[in-house]
C-alpha cells in the first residue's frame, strides 16, 4: 500500500501532466496569450513541486542513515541512492532552465500580434521534449524515490514529512491566487 507522502507526490505528477497536455493544445491551436497563461502556471506548479522536493524530501532520504539503505526490500544501496537523486536534481535544473526560455520566448511572442506558427511549432516541439524527460522522471521518481520514505521511516516521521510537503505544494506564487 502506498504512503501518503508517495499519493499526494504522484497525485501532483498527474495534475502536472494535465496542465501539459491542456498547453500543448493551446500551442497547437496556436492560442498564444492562453499558452503563455498555461506556461506560466505549469512552470510555477512544477517549481513548487521541485521546491517540496528539493526542501523536505530529498534532505529526508539524505539525512536517513546509510545503514538502512540495505539494497534489499526495495530499497537502493546508500550509494545508489544518492546516484538517483543527484540525477533527479539535474533534471530538475533542465526543467527549469527550459521552461524559463520558453516563458521568454511566449511572453515576446504575445505581444507579437502575427507570431510566427513555424517558431511556435518548434517551442511546441521543445516542449514535447521536455514531455518526454518529465514523464521519464517522474517515473524514477514514483518508482525508486517516493517509495523510500514508508521503507525509511516510522509514522511519525512520515506525518511531519507529509505535512512539510504537502504546505510546499500549496505554496503557488501569489499571481496564482484565487
Amino acid at each position: 500500500m502506498k504512503d501518503p507522502v508517495e499519493v499526494l507526490l504522484e497525485d501532483d505528477h498527474e495534475s502536472l501532466g494535465q496542465l501539459l497536455t491542456e498547453l500543448d493544445a493551446e500551442m497547437a491551436k496556436p492560442n498564444i496569450a492562453r499558452a503563455f497563461e498555461l506556461l506560466d502556471l505549469f512552470w510555477a506548479r512544477l517549481a513548487v513541486h521541485i521546491r517540496a522536493e528539493h526542501l523536505h524530501l530529498f534532505p529526508a532520504l539524505t539525512e536517513a542513515p546509510a545503514s538502512r539503505f540495505t539494497g534489499e526490500g526495495g530499497l537502493p544501496t546508500f550509494e545508489e541512492a544518492q546516484s538517483i537523486l543527484a540525477r533527479l536534481r539535474s533534471d530538475h535544473d533542465v526543467f527549469m532552465r527550459e521552461l524559463a526560455l520558453m516563458m521568454k520566448a511566449m511572453g515576446a511572442m504575445i505581444g507579437n500580434q502575427l507570431a510566427n506558427v513555424e517558431e511556435v511549432e518548434n517551442w511546441r516541439q521543445r516542449l514535447a521534449k521536455i514531455a518526454d524527460r518529465l514523464e521519464a522522471h517522474n517515473l524514477l521518481e514514483e518508482h525508486q524515490a517516493y517509495t523510500w520514505p514508508t521503507l525509511l521511516f516510522d509514522q511519525p516521521k512520515l506525518a511531519a514529512l507529509l505535512a512539510r510537503i504537502a504546505h510546499e505544494l500549496k505554496n503557488l506564487p501569489p499571481r496564482f491566487a484565487k
